[in-house]
């Protein structure tokens, strides 16, 4: 099948890709739907879908923020003094009202009883709880000592109803990640369930006649597929419920029938392809979605350059290169945005982080934006002219002002046990063409 490839002359420079990727996630963020899940662990990293208010206050009554003893400060005095012990309120129980004259026994989030004002602290008493069996007797006392003056404050120990949460308090917005301490208040508010967006589904598709899975055995020519697990990988830590495949076809009309299959069967709002986007003369993906309303071209990056992104469309409409301008017809939200990454392992991988990442996590709050520091090399590297280069480095320290960088492998983007052992991409500009040893430059946290 021939290749109508428009091939452009300019590279698409790396910010105007990624306002691209933008534009399209907008579009697919969008078209999810809202499901209401249970607060639990499972909903670490989901986002918001409609306003939580707090239906109770926390506290929710006057309780204790010590073990110890509830008390009028009308009827303490500085230094010692001695109170009779009415009864003890174990957590979790109901507080009769204190009577006059008479001390309760509390523990740390107690109920304090009507009619108290305040908590002693148990290490300010003479015999601590050794009263409690007694409590209700005759002559059971609480020995108070060496009470001061600032002892002796209304309000002291004592946490209010309301002073954390109010009844009634909007508790999360829409957009709001869940993390596990907004999980916690939700359950310490007693919120059972709430609204969330659902999560991304992302297709991640392996392509090419060579594409083995994982024990399978190698034929002459034949690679393990490392782009799969990869991919997928780095999307479930953004927040995308992801599904893996292969298409191990060069042959278009093929591509297209598994590819219809696989969109038939997972729905996905995502379709992320791995490899055949470049200019060779078996470039599946291209071939095949191209007519279909992807747009391909290079971007000003290495590795990364080849790249392909749109919404994919069942109508063909003329082929177009990824600068050309967007049409203006409203996409079907029950097709994916594609994004078309390049083959070899690193290049995908250091496209997912300079490309993708950064326009998702402008739109998802799910998705981390990059993590960048300033990196200090520990020898010289040089770099094209007019291209945004991203180097293997291992941030070894930190110094003053900057983490020092040793450079891990060459810049080839088939060398996938370098990319394991780095633990960052240091940054070349456009006209970064020799930089020397000691120069500062920013890394992409990995």
């Amino acid at each position: 099948m021939a290749s109508h490839v428009t091939r452009p002359t300019a590279r698409e420079p790396v910010p105007v890709h990624i306002n691209r990727l933008q534009t399209l996630l907008s579009e697919v963020l969008a078209d999810r739907e809202t499901e209401t899940v249970p607060v639990g662990p499972a909903l670490a990293g989901r986002t918001v879908a409609a306003p939580v208010t707090a239906p109770i206050a926390l506290p929710s009554f006057d309780n204790s923020q010590m073990d110890g003893f509830a008390v009028r400060r009308q009827d303490l005095t500085a230094g010692e003094c001695a109170v009779p012990l009415a009864f003890a309120v174990p957590a979790g129980a109901a507080a009769p009202a204190l009577p006059q004259g008479a001390a309760a026994a509390v523990m740390t989030g107690s109920e304090i009883p009507a009619g108290a004002d305040m908590v002693v602290p148990v290490e300010r008493t003479r015999d601590g709880f050794a009263h409690l069996n007694s409590a209700g007797r005759p002559g059971a006392t609480v020995q108070f000592s060496d009470l001061q003056p600032g002892d002796l404050t209304p309000g002291r120990f004592i946490r209010p109803a309301g002073s954390d949460v109010r009844a009634g308090q909007q508790l999360l917005r829409p957009g709001d990640l869940l993390t596990p301490r907004r999980i916690g208040l939700l359950a310490g508010c007693g919120i059972a369930e709430i609204r969330v967006w659902e999560q991304l589904r992302t297709l991640v598709l392996s392509t090419g006649e060579e594409i083995r899975p994982a024990g399978a055995a190698l034929g002459p020519g034949q690679i393990y597929d490392a782009n799969a697990p990869m991919i997928a990988a780095v999307c479930a830590g953004w927040g995308h419920r992801t599904t893996t495949a292969q298409a191990s076809t060069d042959d278009p009309e093929d591509f297209l029938a598994a590819l219809d299959r696989l969109l038939d069967e997972h729905r996905p709002h995502l379709l992320i392809t791995a490899g055949g986007v470049s200019a060779g003369a078996f470039e599946v993906v291209r071939q095949a979605l191209q007519p279909r309303g992807i747009r391909f071209g290079p971007v000003a990056q290495q590795p990364g350059g080849p790249q392909g992104a749109g919404r994919l469309q069942t109508a063909a409409p003329p082929p177009t290169s990824l600068a050309e301008t967007v049409p203006s017809h409203a996409p079907d939200s029950a097709v994916p945005a594609v994004v078309a990454l390049p083959g070899n392992p690193v290049s995908a991988a250091v496209s997912l982080q300079t490309l993708l990442r950064p326009a998702l996590a402008a739109l998802d709050p799910a998705c981390p934006a990059p993590q960048r520091v300033r990196a200090r090399l520990t020898e010289p590297v040089d770099s094209p002219a007019g291209l945004r280069q991203y180097r293997r480095v291992r941030l070894v320290d930190v110094g003053e002002d900057a983490h020092r960088a040793e450079l891990v492998g060459g810049p080839g983007s088939h060398l996938l046990g370098h990319l394991a052992a780095a633990d960052a991409l240091l940054e070349l500009s456009d006209d970064d063409t020799h930089v020397p040893e000691g120069s500062l430059r920013p890394a992409i946290v990995l």
